[in-house]
């Protein structure tokens, strides 16, 4: 139940995850077939996570 805490992330398949009282975003995916869950990335809030243009 708990690796559903976060909330569907921006890429599909993944979740985010918005850690409380610090300035931080845990993306990550939840892997079935091995019961387990994956960090992807951990992001700052100040961060741009949008990709630059080419």
């Amino acid at each position: 139940m708990l690796p559903y805490i976060g909330h569907d992330g921006r890429v599909q398949g993944t979740y985010e995850w918005v850690v409380v009282g610090l300035p931080y975003v845990i993306v990550y995916e939840v892997i079935h077939s091995a019961d387990e869950v994956a960090i992807i990335a951990i992001f700052h809030c100040a961060q741009n996570r949008d990709k630059p243009e080419a």
